[in-house]
């Protein structure tokens, strides 16, 4: 089971020494509701049903990470986009904003009235729930947008695209208002309890953007982001699904605690390519391996993929994206038997851990 020295050994690979063994971060947030017999719906809007899947989680699958990641909206719910709500499926943008300055110049940034109302409010009291269960025995990660990435959330991806040609300066100019306001966020969740924040970036990656428009337009807000809650003493895991080896080596040089990878790329000349540098998470492809495959060909691929990952230190184990409802739950099973058996380190022999078990 999840054990007291996880935060120790996540601070261990971030400073890519080896620890303990290694951490198991499976993105199950939405596979587990539905494997409990909950609605999206249900799980987004009640804390108490976000402790309960969470601890529920953790006890069967014996994640050593556990983050709570209902959606990407959540936070801008007040700020004029237009959001659908579904009960099955997070909620979706229906109608996005226009890039224009008397929009930027509408925004404001969250107060404490925002923290008390609505689905935000109801988050953070599902990490502080989460946080009086699992105390220091699992790693709480709560999450954010960089401000790139943020502005496909309020205009859309195509509207931010062409805004951040035409016009690179309105484009900076929102992307620092949405770095103060998503730091308000941040600091809110870390408040709250988490020990840690999944810092979302998957707009700002080879699938949109070249290596020198990441560096010149996303990678500096990102940055400043990540070092303002670091400063707070909270872990920071930056994750755009990246595969790019000239995009992951500007990632490399960023205060980060750790890069997530994503999947259609072999981890080992990734960690030949940055793992001096950075710690590196990954990439288990959740569609393709973990929710198609044998059991037995999960363990296998797994195996590998952590065998590739641990060596010399500075590695997390992480699926590449979120687990799909279809998974067969004996998948996720030998996913975790093969993180505990090929996660091994000589060094720090694993039975000092203690086993954790929900009040």
């Amino acid at each position: 089971m999840a054990y007291p020295e996880v935060r120790e050994d996540v601070l261990r690979c971030a400073r890519l020494e080896i620890p303990s063994r290694v951490p198991c971060f499976p993105i199950g947030v939405m596979y587990d509701f539905h494997h409990f017999g909950y609605s999206h719906r249900a799980w987004r809007e009640r804390p108490e049903i976000m402790v309960d899947v969470g601890v529920r989680a953790v006890r069967e699958f014996d994640y050593d990470i556990y983050m709570l990641h209902p959606d990407d909206l959540l936070e801008y719910e007040d700020i004029g986009i237009g959001i659908r709500f579904d009960d099955e499926i997070p909620p979706a943008v229906e109608r996005y904003l226009a890039p224009e300055a008397d929009v930027l110049s509408s925004f404001r940034l969250p107060d404490e009235g925002a923290f008390k109302k609505g689905r935000l409010a109801a988050y953070l009291e599902g990490i502080r729930g989460l946080k009086r269960e699992f105390g220091d025995s699992v790693l709480l990660v709560g999450r954010v947008a960089a401000p790139f990435t943020t502005m496909s959330v309020i205009f859309g991806i195509e509207a931010s695209m062409f805004l951040m040609l035409e016009d690179p300066g309105f484009f900076r100019s929102c992307e620092a208002f949405f770095l103060e306001y998503n730091s308000i966020v941040a600091e809110a969740i870390l408040d709250s309890g988490a020990d840690a924040i999944w810092l979302g970036d998957c707009v700002a990656t080879s699938y949109f953007i070249s290596p020198a428009q990441f560096r010149d337009l996303a990678a500096s807000y990102a940055a400043e982001l990540s070092t303002r809650l670091r400063k707070r003493h909270g872990i920071v895991f930056y994750h755009g699904g990246e595969i790019s080896i000239p995009h992951l080596e500007i990632a490399a040089t960023l205060p980060f605690d750790s890069v997530n990878v994503g999947y259609g790329v072999d981890l080992a000349p990734v960690k030949a390519a940055i793992g001096k540098r950075m710690c590196v998470m990954g990439n288990l492809d959740t569609i393709r391996d973990l929710g198609q495959k044998s059991e037995a060909e999960v363990f296998g691929i797994t195996g590998r993929m952590v065998e590739a990952g641990k060596e010399d230190g500075g590695y997390i184990f992480c699926t590449g994206e979120g687990v799909v409802h279809s998974t067969p739950v004996g998948n996720i099973h030998a996913m975790v038997r093969a993180v505990r058996e090929h996660g091994r380190y000589g060094a720090r022999p694993e039975t000092s851990a203690r086993s954790w078990v929900a009040p």
